[in-house]
């Protein structure tokens, strides 16, 4: 990739290189051009890069297949192998390197877990990808579509399909403590065994595979996270203490960077890096690779007294622990099976609850960083409905993330931007590509998902607009998922409320009209790090985990009900709420809980039917828009925007 900056706005080229792995994502099928004339768009002047990707709608796995079969009859006659999605830490989005599921199945999506026996090939996936899977995926792969009635969990299929005796095999690295309990038992009762396999499979058959990251870990300065390490390691400590308790072993890449106050780049969008760490009452240990620990780093790491050891060196480390050992969920089964068995106290990591509830300055960063971000959302909506340009949806994506990347604070995007227009809208992750991709129809409904990481924050919105006449039907569900929302957001709970119980207020305008859709309604977000950060949540009941967190003040959630129709179009509204308490409502010292919307960026209002509304829905979104447009235009005061983009915003923020 090649970038030339032309005079004073020229861009740097580790934006040209972010901009590159986005389109490539480790996949040496795309063929990659890059143009030094013809830039993307007209403003965009100081980049003049223009990536056009080719891909195949299905990955050819018919030779991997074979290769990877050869490898399981060799490494103890196995007669299935089974490959998740994750990395040693459990993240839900990983490096290239280790995006192996993805390579072996063609399968891109961040979630879903293939299970490749002797003579056929199964991907299990959730609601959320199975029109993506369908599409991705060769005549060598079957969808298991997960949660649907009818389709057996992946323990249940193996144990009704393998004969007796039979060897399941799996890298101990990339699956969790609990769920290789849980396969283990599962397969024993059908006379099975399951195998760790220390090996890697996949690895042995992916000749280029990318090689891990190596950028710098970075400081996250104390007036963003608005607590210092010292404390949060303090407060780890005691909840260590209380759980009876002499080490805590961490994994999850978002709870480390939390707890040191440190950040990284190893993981798209993600601003983490891959490390371990050991916490005990008198030490603490953090492993990750030494060469990328600067001076800076060392000494915020010396100030804690925290040692550096090299990354692979916690599987030796680890053996060394006596007494209770705290196990968080995402400790993969390798660190656990260096751990005497007696030893393990497995559960919810005491670091996500502490992380989950937002210290006032970074409540504060996330509300100011919204401003900024609906600001930028709102010039992107405004250019798109106003530019005579042909767009696709790539063209919109990369716009919008312009007009972010102009913002204070702005780090990288939080997550691939879903730019769709019509049919494509119905996929739920969808993921635009150059050459595949649709044009943007004004003449249909166009739903975009996106976000940014802040220094200060992290934002993710989903607005859907029609930039023309939209059928009667299409404002007729665009109305009953903004009911849903609004409703949601209107709630009222006690405090510890489980996000499982308000799910169904979302669903329940849609509910009332035979609709539905296939993904959960909110999900914790992080200050600067993970988009999608646990134990709090608002989903289905029947996907209740005993280890969801109650909801508590200073929670950020989303609130993002939508419908979908195959084919046809799709619909989400997404905000970010904080969770605040009530004036009045409940005892004195334990008023009740509710919502405050953080985002602020307008709703489409031609596709709001109001006669569906009732009138606190009316009054809601008045207010709403309110609030977007007093919030938003006091900071384009400040940037001087022009007049034209300030009167589309009256218009979009007007009563109704």
């Amino acid at each position: 990739v090649s970038t030339q900056s032309t005079g004073s706005s020229g861009i740097n080229a580790e934006y040209g290189k972010q901009w590159y792995q986005r389109r490539v994502r480790g996949n040496s099928a795309q063929l990659i051009r890059t143009f030094f004339t013809d830039p993307p768009f007209p403003t965009f002047s100081s980049c003049i890069v223009h990536l056009r990707a080719v891909q195949t709608m299905a990955k050819k796995t018919g030779e991997l297949l074979l290769k990877l079969r050869g490898l399981m009859t060799q490494n103890g006659q196995l007669a299935a192998y089974i490959v998740p999605s994750d990395d040693p830490h459990m993240s839900e989005y990983v490096s290239s390197n280790f995006c192996r599921r993805a390579f072996i199945s063609g399968f891109t999506g961040s979630a879903g877990t293939a299970v490749v026996l002797q003579d056929k090939a199964l991907m299990w996936t959730d609601g959320r990808y199975f029109l993506q899977a369908e599409k991705e995926m060769d005549e060598n792969w079957s969808l298991m579509k997960a949660f649907m009635p009818g389709t057996p969990s992946k323990e249940e299929y193996l144990s009704s399909n393998l004969e007796k005796s039979s060897k399941v095999g799996i890298d101990p690295k990339t699956c969790s403590v609990q769920l290789f309990k849980t396969l283990n038992k599962q397969l024993r009762s059908a006379g099975m065994e399951l195998v760790p396999v220390a090996d890697n499979l996949i690895d042995k058959v992916w000749d280029d595979a990318p090689a891990a990251p190596s950028a710098p870990v970075f400081v996250h300065d104390i007036k963003y996270a608005g607590e210092s390490a010292s404390s949060k390691l303090e407060t780890l400590r005691k909840k260590i203490k209380e759980k009876q308790c002499s080490a805590i072993v961490l994994s999850a890449l978002d709870d480390i960077a939390w707890l040191y106050n440190l950040r990284g780049s190893d993981v798209n969008y993600n601003p983490v890096f891959y490390s371990f760490a050991i916490i005990t009452p008198d030490s603490s240990t953090l492993f990750v690779d030494e060469a990328r620990v600067g001076e800076e780093v060392r000494s915020s790491l010396t100030e804690t007294s925290t040692k550096i050891q090299p990354y692979d060196a916690v599987y030796s480390s680890v053996k060394e622990l006596t007494d209770r050992v705290f196990l968080p969920l995402s400790t993969n089964a390798a660190i656990a099976q260096a751990i005497p068995a007696e030893q393990w106290c497995v559960g919810m990591s005491p670091v996500q609850e502490l992380k989950a509830i937002k210290n006032e300055v970074e409540l504060q960063g996330m509300r100011d960083c919204h401003v900024r971000d609906g600001a930028a959302l709102c010039e992107y909506l405004h250019w798109l409905e106003t530019t005579d340009r042909d767009l696709d949806e790539v063209d919109g994506a990369d716009q919008a993330e312009l007009f972010r990347s102009k913002q204070d604070l702005y780090v990288s995007l939080s997550f691939d931007t879903i730019s769709s227009s019509g049919p494509n809208g119905a996929v739920i992750h969808y993921k635009p590509e150059k050459g595949t991709c649709r044009n943007i129809d004004k003449s249909m409904v166009y739903l975009c998902d996106s976000g940014a990481q802040y220094k200060d924050g992290t934002t993710d919105v989903t607005r859907t607009v029609h930039m023309g006449t939209p059928t009667q039907q299409q404002r007729m569900c665009f109305t009953r998922v903004l009911q849903g929302h609004i409703d949601l957001a209107m709630a009222v709970f006690p405090a510890g409320t489980k996000g499982t119980c308000l799910d169904c207020l979302a669903r329940r305008p849609l509910w009332n009209c035979g609709l539905n859709y296939q993904h959960g309604t909110g999900h914790g977000v992080g200050s600067f790090l993970n988009v999608h950060e646990g134990p709090c949540r608002i989903a289905a009941g029947n996907r209740m985990s005993k280890y969801e967190m109650g909801l508590q003040k200073g929670m950020i959630l989303s609130d993002e009900p939508g419908y979908y129709e195959a084919g046809e179009f799709g619909i989400r509204i997404e905000s970010l709420v904080e969770v605040v308490e009530t004036e009045d409502i409940g005892p004195p010292d334990g008023r009740f809980l509710t919502f405050r919307p953080v985002t602020m960026a307008p709703i489409d209002l031609r596709l709001v039917d109001r006669e569906l509304m009732s009138g606190d829905q009316v009054a809601w979104l008045n207010g709403y828009h309110a609030t977007v447009r007093e919030k938003v235009m006091a900071l384009w005061e400040k940037q001087g925007k022009s007049e034209d983009l300030k009167k589309w915003l009256v218009n979009q923020t007007r009563e109704i």
